[in-house]
């Protein structure tokens, strides 16, 4: 080997190490007013890990302020991964309490096959279906199948991403379509078997679009209120991940995550069926839930044509709800 290649190696392990660094001050400081850092923070899982192996060469051949350097993204990576590893076992349900199912997905405005996506959604037959992104076509497609089974509807329809629809066996008792950052959204309050819930549904802008909107409408969301009163669950396309800061800031108020919370944390939701496009490599919709609230299950529904993976979850109340 030249004389000059460990240089070369050590040199490019620096520079790799360097941007991980900086990608992790990202992180820390919750720096998130750009669109490439947004994409860059969804990835992070994938970027951190690669210091690992850096952090062992660079031990093996006695590089040590190297190693220690490296240890930095490894050691932001550990602590970011440890809720969805270690995460709260789930509330209880008490005894005897109803079972309320939630479907979500985004069905992808310009889907290719916009009837088999209304299918697939109407197919889990949850007592609530929140959709975003739904077209006429596909209400029309809902209507025929199912159509019959969900008399109670908010919605906001038309063709276009800012579409959103809520669909229920529950009479709606109060709430309907709210403003949030400028995009239509949901909050309702359903009549569950004697007991109130409150369901909201939303999809946020995405980062990469306008990343100042798309933070401020999460940090609308954070806010929310939630109590023992009126357990509340949240579902939607947040376009966002726990590898982003403001969606951390979310879960902070107090808010946690199905899947994270039923042992599926390291799911994906996005990209799907696009052909030519990479992997599913980020969760970007999520059913966060408040106290009161008792999740029991979750599985995950594929949507033909559409960009994301919608889901299923179950709930039941804990004893201060029921």
């Amino acid at each position: 080997m030249p004389r000059w290649m460990p240089k070369a190696l050590e040199a490019a392990g620096w520079c790799a190490v360097a941007l991980l660094c900086a990608l992790c001050i990202t992180q820390w400081f919750g720096i998130e007013s750009r669109r490439s850092i947004t994409v860059l923070q969804a990835l992070t899982p994938y970027l951190l890990f690669a210091a690992v192996p850096i952090a062992v060469a660079a031990t093996a051949t006695n590089r040590h302020p190297l190693a220690l350097t490296a240890m930095i993204p490894v050691i932001t990576l550990l602590a970011l991964s440890f809720p969805i590893v270690f995460h709260d076992d789930a509330p209880a349900a008490a005894d005897g309490s109803p079972r309320l199912t939630v479907a979500f997905g985004n069905l992808y405005a310009y889907n290719p096959t916009p009837e088999a996506a209304a299918e697939a959604i109407g197919n889990g037959r949850a007592d609530v279906m929140v959709m975003a992104e739904i077209t006429p076509e596909m209400v029309d497609q809902l209507d025929r199948t199912v159509g019959s089974d969900y008399p109670y509807r908010v919605d906001s329809v038309y063709n276009g991403p800012g579409s959103i629809a809520l669909w229920s066996r529950y009479p709606i008792a109060d709430g309907g379509l709210i403003d949030v950052g400028g995009r239509p959204s949901i909050d309702v309050t359903l009549s569950v078997d004697g007991r109130q819930v409150r369901v909201i549904g939303i999809h946020t802008l995405p980062p990469t679009t306008n990343p100042t909107m798309w933070k401020r409408q999460l940090q609308a969301i954070g806010r929310t209120e939630h109590t023992d009163s009126l357990p509340t669950v949240v579902v939607g396309d947040f376009n966002a991940s726990r590898f982003h800061p403001v969606f951390r800031s979310v879960l902070d108020h107090g808010w946690r995550d199905t899947h994270e919370t039923l042992g599926h944390g390291w799911s994906m939701s996005w990209p799907m069926d696009h052909g030519l496009t990479p992997p599913a490599f980020v969760r970007l919709d999520h059913a966060l839930f408040g106290s009161g609230v008792a999740p029991t299950a979750i599985h995950d529904v594929p949507l033909p044509g559409s960009d994301h993976e919608g889901f299923v979850a179950t709930f039941g109340f804990t004893a201060a709800a029921a």
